[in-house]
Order: structure tokens, then C-alpha cells, then sequence
């Protein structure tokens, strides 16, 4: 049974048979240990938990485990508002550790399962890796409690790669007056693009995913706010689909950015080191990140 759309690569459920309902289109793609889903190591992700049977205990502490071949605690921070789950933020430093995550209280009672995953670094020879989203879920308001506006933005990468191309939009008329040829730009036309290239290979929930959160009022890509321009450029015979962004400008016609300290800053604490304030991230107080690795 499929209550509702959940428009995330990396999903929650409160039971295994919603995770293993192959009648719910989202799960029979990037699902098992076949086709993971491919978080990036070493960074910071942020997923929001629909505000539907997320209650949680009250007096218990909460842990996420990556099931897989074995068994992996994984550094995290969860916000939970009135007692229910809205939101948990993790960091994993191995690579190409493999497997499905679950919410379990200190005393391993599993609350919520996730779909299969793959942590990877997406750096290849070019230097590229995949880029980063940060959204809110405007398109659902109901679905997420958005009890703090600061923290609840999901924040993660998508395998979209090219590192952005970089064009000009703009509308060019030309014409003739008597003997003289005249050109006019409409500046009110004149938009900055970027285009990023995705290799869906069968997997529509990364296309469903873009299609819906790029026309929020809060999409972020690589920490510049964007708008998607227009219906995504499909390649024949190929999995390579094509998206155009419009970059978002302030009163002053400069790019709107987005500062991810201000999100992540319920996760992490200050300290003094050496005289500096420098950022010391711990996470259900049994972690605390090497400075170096912060």
C-alpha cells in the first residue's frame, strides 16, 4: 500500500515489508546490495522523516546502524520535535561500505529501515564529484513539520556530473529600419545557466526527485540557489539526461548562497584550540571527529 509519494533517494519506513513492497514504483529501483544508492564519503547528509508514525520513545536514545554484510554504527545527530523524528544527519568516513540503514533505540529496537546504500567517492580522474542539493520540501508542507526552519532542509549529493556548464540565455532580435540593420537584446531575457549531466541508468527517482524539489522556493546546488529552466534533455539510446538551472540573484544582482554551517550547527559544538574557535563536530555524544576530518 503506497500512502504517499516520498521524493528522496535515500528513504525511511517503519517496517522491512514497506521497504521490500516491489508494488511501490520508488522501491524497485537503487534497491538491495545490486544497485545501491551512492552517498558521498567523508560529507555531511541531512534527511528529513515524513510527519507520518514517527513517534519515538521518549526516554530512549536513539542510533543508526548500516545493516550489510555486518553491522556498522554511523556517527549522527537526530532532531526530534514533541517526541517525533523529523530529521537525521550522518557522516561516514569508509568507503564503499554497503548496505541499508536502521533507526534503533539504545536497546536495538529498530524504528525505521532505509533503502539500500553505497558510500563511494565520486572524484574521478578529472577531478569531478558529484554535486551537492540542499532543499526544503515545500512541494509537501504537511508531510514535514519544518518545526525549525534553520535544520530542516535536506542536504546530500546527486550523480550529476560535468561540474555545471556555464551559458547565457538570452532573447536577440534584429531587424531593418530604412538602410540601417538594427539588433536589440531583451535584457529582461537574460538569464545565467547551468547544465548538469545525469546518468540515470533506469533509476526515474533521481529524475522524479529533481523534477519536484528544483521548482521549490529553497534549491540549492553546490551552495548556489537555482530554479530548473526547462524540461531535462534526453540523449537517444543513451542513460544520460541533461538539466538546465537558472541561478537565483539578490537585490544587487549578485548569486544567493547558502551557508551549510547554519544548518549543520545542531550537530556539531565550538571549542577553543590554540587561542581559535574551530569546529568540533560530535554526534549523540559517543562520537567526537578528529579536527582534521571536521
Amino acid at each position: 500500500m503506497q500512502k504517499f509519494w516520498y521524493h528522496s533517494p535515500v528513504r525511511f519506513y517503519k517496517s522491512i515489508e514497506e521497504l521490500e513492497d516491489m508494488t511501490n514504483p520508488q522501491n524497485t529501483q537503487f534497491y538491495g546490495h545490486k544497485n545501491p544508492y551512492p552517498l558521498e564519503y567523508n560529507s555531511y547528509h541531512r534527511f528529513l522523516i515524513p510527519n507520518y508514525q514517527n513517534e519515538v520513545p521518549e526516554d530512549k536514545e536513539l542510533q543508526l546502524w548500516l545493516v550489510g554484510d555486518g553491522e556498522e554504527q554511523i556517527p549522527c545527530e537526530f532532531g526530534i520535535f514533541e517526541n517525533k523524528l523529523i530529521r537525521v544527519s550522518f557522516i561516514c568516513f569508509e568507503i564503499l561500505l554497503t548496505g541499508y540503514f536502521e533507526i534503533r533505540t539504545v536497546d536495538g529496537d529498530v524504528l525505521f529501515y532505509s533503502n539500500c546504500v553505497q558510500f563511494v567517492d565520486s572524484t574521478d580522474d578529472d577531478g569531478r564529484k558529484y554535486i551537492r542539493i540542499a532543499t526544503k520540501h515545500t512541494y509537501a508542507k504537511n508531510m514535514f513539520t519544518f518545526a525549525n526552519q534553520q535544520h530542516d532542509w535536506m542536504v546530500t549529493n546527486l550523480p550529476g556530473y560535468c561540474l555545471g556548464e556555464f551559458s547565457i540565455d538570452e532573447e536577440v532580435d534584429s531587424g531593418q529600419s530604412g538602410n540601417l540593420e538594427t539588433t536589440v537584446i531583451n535584457d529582461a531575457l537574460l538569464e545565467e545557466s547551468v547544465s548538469y549531466l545525469f546518468q540515470i541508468e533506469g533509476d526515474n527517482n533521481i529524475m522524479t526527485f529533481i523534477s519536484v524539489h528544483s521548482v521549490n522556493n529553497d534549491f540549492y546546488i553546490d551552495g548556489t540557489k537555482r530554479t530548473r529552466k526547462e524540461k531535462p534533455e534526453v540523449e537517444e539510446f543513451s542513460a544520460a539526461v541533461t538539466y538546465k538551472f537558472t541561478n537565483q540573484k539578490d537585490e544587487n544582482g549578485f548569486n544567493i548562497l547558502l551557508d551549510e554551517d547554519e544548518i549543520f550547527d545542531d550537530a556539531f559544538t565550538k571549542a577553543l584550540a590554540n587561542g581559535d574557535m574551530t569546529a568540533v563536530y560530535t554526534y549523540n555524544s559517543n562520537y567526537i571527529i578528529p579536527i582534521e576530518n571536521a
